[in-house]
């Protein structure tokens, strides 16, 4: 089991909390959104002081991995080159180039600077294991409606990419491995001749069952889809991500103030049931917005349901 919580929650408690979890992985996700470039520059900031360097010691040191998930696709390709080389950037449906969100996915020389700026990044996230979640930008509808990339769907445009940044990566870390997100319109089977590289994996995330719970559903079509996601990228390494314990909606949705959780562990028992059965080989929640002074306003989450799915 791997849990996600935001950079400054990495205190003590969390690192105690994910021995007694008995976690795989810890991962670090600056928050997302559109100012995702922002605080992942922020984080790599805080990846060079010493005495956050030894909290990450002290994980790895128990045996428990750490990782880094974030969209990172505005930091991977600055929007300062907007004005010298718009036809980086995405076209909007209106027909103009904007620096809003991903980029045109057809610029081959945009796809190189990214793929350089990604291996970069790679050497800066300090104690990480060689698997790389670089997502791309964080919103629905950011796909180029440039003729060239008209031509495929977002899912195929989002695995070109990340197969480049795996070639590009593995020259420096050959077991490396790159994360393709199946997350809003990358919830889909890539429509061109490809396939994933070596060493692209998918991670599956159901955002939308929490942004539109009343019409998300796990059945018919939309579930024949996540199979056929699955049975495209092949279930080695294959991953969901859950939002489970995930704090921060509920943290956004009261103005940016903390607020009791109750996680629903009867869910959470049938979820693990039901993606161990679409043969999902591992699975992951967010737990941001359970920081220390959650604990001190609310007292400890109750995470009781993976405590007893993987003890």
């Amino acid at each position: 089991m791997e849990l996600i919580i935001h950079p400054h929650e990495l205190t003590d408690r969390w690192i105690e909390l994910a021995k007694e979890l008995k976690l795989e992985r810890l991962s670090l996700h600056p928050v997302g959104g559109m100012s995702a470039h922002e605080t992942l520059q922020k984080l790599l900031e805080t990846l060079e002081d010493p005495a956050f360097r030894q909290k990450i010691d002290r994980v790895r040191s128990a045996g428990i991995g750490i990782g880094y998930e974030f969209h990172a696709l505005s930091y991977l390709l600055p929007r300062s080159l907007f004005d010298t080389h718009p036809e980086y950037f995405r076209m909007d449906a209106e027909g103009n180039r904007v620096t809003k969100g991903n980029f045109c996915f057809s610029s081959k020389e945009a796809r190189r600077i990214i793929c350089k700026n990604a291996v970069t990044l790679a050497d800066k996230l300090y104690g990480s294991d060689e698997e790389y979640y670089f997502w791309l930008d964080d919103a629905t509808r950011l796909t180029c409606h440039c003729e060239e990339c008209k031509k495929h769907n977002f899912a195929y445009h989002q695995l070109t990419l990340m197969n480049e940044i795996a070639h590009a990566l593995q020259k420096k870390k050959p077991n490396a491995k790159v994360c393709y997100l199946a997350y809003y319109e990358g919830v889909a089977v890539p429509d061109g001749a490809i396939r994933p590289a070596k060493g692209v994996f998918v991670e599956y995330a159901p955002f939308e069952r929490y942004t539109k719970p009343d019409t998300f559903a796990f059945e018919g079509e939309y579930l024949q889809l996540v199979k056929d996601i699955l049975a495209f990228f092949g279930t080695e390494n294959s991953k969901v991500l859950e939002y489970w314990y995930d704090n921060s909606i509920y943290y956004r949705r009261a103005g940016k103030k903390l607020v009791p959780f109750t996680p629903n562990n009867e869910q959470i028992r049938a979820d693990l049931a039901f993606y161990k059965s679409l043969g999902f080989e591992r699975t992951s929640s967010f737990a941001c917005s359970l920081c220390d002074e959650y604990v001190s306003l609310f007292g400890h989450p109750d995470f009781s349901a993976i405590r007893k799915a993987f003890s």
